[in-house]
């Protein structure tokens, strides 16, 4: 008996709350704020000026190549060459009197990017 009274005014507290909740006057709504859009107005005649147009292009970025060749003599010669494209490399390999070249480009960067550039010593 205890036990269902405890339920039914359980159930009766929840009835009221949810009444009062539900059949409740709408409470007025505060007046809404708008914004300003400033104008915005954007001078594109700095691009005409002398500092924009005396700008200097990055140089192109260089890639390092592997490679294999041999002289004139038979003689295999390998190494690292640094240039633009695999043409310029070949092109630089070909003045140098280089024969039967096979370039391949060494891959940039690290193979785990989280080790760090430096080591960290634990103080003594």
């Amino acid at each position: 008996m205890f036990i269902f009274g405890i339920v039914g005014l359980f159930f009766i507290v929840l009835i009221l709350i949810g009444l009062m909740v539900f059949l409740a006057k709408p409470k007025k709504a505060t007046v809404e704020q708008f914004f300003n859009a400033p104008e915005i107005g954007i001078n594109f005649d700095i691009l005409d000026s002398d500092v924009i147009k005396n700008l200097e292009l990055f140089p192109e970025i260089k890639k390092e190549f592997n490679y294999t060749a041999r002289t004139s003599k038979k003689i295999v010669k390998s190494g690292v060459i640094t240039a633009s494209s695999q043409e310029e490399a070949i092109q630089s390999l070909t003045t140098l009197g280089l024969l039967d070249i096979v370039l391949e480009e060494i891959e940039g960067g690290r193979d785990n990017p989280f080790t760090p550039y430096y080591g960290v010593k634990p103080p003594i």
